[in-house]
């Protein structure tokens, strides 16, 4: 006859396989991540760069997945959360791309903090304005051009061609040269722009020369017809 400590013993060892087996399943297997936040870069990249397995999302080290991430050079932030039973949500920060950089044979991409990175294969780099006259080992040169691109309007920046370091000045696609100076005021000289070109796109005129150098004495020269 079996006695009711045995046979609570081994009611206790099957509860504990059972659960063993139930939380190694399958059940709790994620066999793919899902991504969120991705623009420049693609699920197939990030999945190699990780080495992603499929894996049982109680063991998952989600400090660790998020520390590998944030190493990629295009990944500025991530995050990794668990969803019931077995999804890995990953979401991701993209480094923003502002300019390209030719170094000698090769080209750069710039980002807002003024790095310089390899474009990922999918970015349309020359779609971006080019720096220019910089050199391209000054991080403070570099830096300067970042924060010069990161304050310029939206409604600018869709027409600039380069950021000229050497100058000053950024230059549109149409040629229109804007003269920045020294980069102090920039939010001011900025709005003063997009002001400026409302002006001149209501009247017809088409600048050569927009010299923002001292916001309270702008200078606009036209181009000769």
């Amino acid at each position: 006859m079996i006695q009711p400590r045995t046979s609570l013993a081994f009611l206790i060892v099957a509860l504990v396989i059972s659960g063993y087996l139930f939380l190694n399943s399958d059940y709790f297997t994620a066999a793919a991540l899902e991504w969120t936040g991705l623009v420049l870069l693609e699920e197939e990249q990030l999945n190699e760069y990780i080495g992603f397995q499929p894996t049982n999302v109680l063991y998952l080290d989600k400090g660790q997945l998020v520390r590998r991430l944030e190493e990629h050079p295009w990944v500025e932030k991530a995050s990794v959360k668990w969803a019931w039973p077995n999804r890995i949500a990953v979401t991701v920060e993209e480094r923003l791309p502002l300019a390209w950089v030719r170094r000698g044979s090769d080209v750069y991409v710039l980002d807002k903090n003024g790095a310089l990175m390899t474009p990922p294969r999918q970015l349309p780099v020359l779609e971006l304005p080019e720096v220019v006259n910089a050199a391209v080992d000054s991080s403070a040169q570099l830096k300067a051009a970042a924060r010069v691109l990161t304050a310029v309007p939206p409604s600018i920046v869709g027409i600039l061609a380069k950021w000229d370091a050497g100058t000053r000045s950024l230059v549109t696609k149409s040629g229109v040269e804007i003269l920045i100076g020294d980069l102090e005021s920039l939010e001011a000289k900025f709005v003063l722009l997009e002001e400026l070109w409302k002006d001149l796109a209501s009247q017809g005129a088409e600048p050569l020369v927009i010299d923002l150098r001292v916001p309270k004495s702008p200078v606009v020269r036209l181009k000769q017809r």
